[in-house]
């Protein structure tokens, strides 16, 4: 479990101005903005903006899980189609949010051109596990 004392955190501040989303990350079709709160929490919290680059392949995300304490998920704009285990398929639009337990399985099936996230995890770094099938 990651330390969230107030003796590990520092202030941030993320300003839309200097906003620069990066590629690099963990689907080839998403830009990720980091709001900086992974380096001012040493790592415990992760922040960022996520939005879609290019249409979603075909099949969608495949069926995965992410190896995490906490997952929160903020449609900004767009919507997204996820099938979750145990819980069903469904449609997130702007202003909808979702939690997300730990290592449940799903499958992001679609999303619009316009799909835009606000996506926060404990702890910043986390293994995402692509399953068969």
């Amino acid at each position: 479990m990651s330390d969230l004392s107030p003796a590990t955190q520092r202030f941030a501040a993320s300003f839309a101005k200097d906003a620069a989303f990066e590629t690099e990350g963990l689907r080839a079709y998403r830009a990720y903005r980091d709001l900086g709160i992974a380096a001012a929490t040493g790592g415990a919290v992760r922040a960022h903006v996520i939005r879609t680059t290019r249409p979603a392949p075909p099949g969608g995300s495949g069926l995965h899980y992410h190896d995490l304490d906490f997952q929160m998920v903020y449609v900004l704009k767009g919507w997204t189609r996820v099938r979750f285990e145990g819980a069903g398929e469904f449609r997130f639009e702007a202003g909808d949010c979702w939690l997300q337990p730990p290592r449940i399985r799903h499958h992001v099936l679609d999303f619009s051109d316009d799909y835009e996230v606000l996506e926060i995890t404990l702890p910043a770094d986390y293994e995402t596990v692509q399953l068969p099938g």
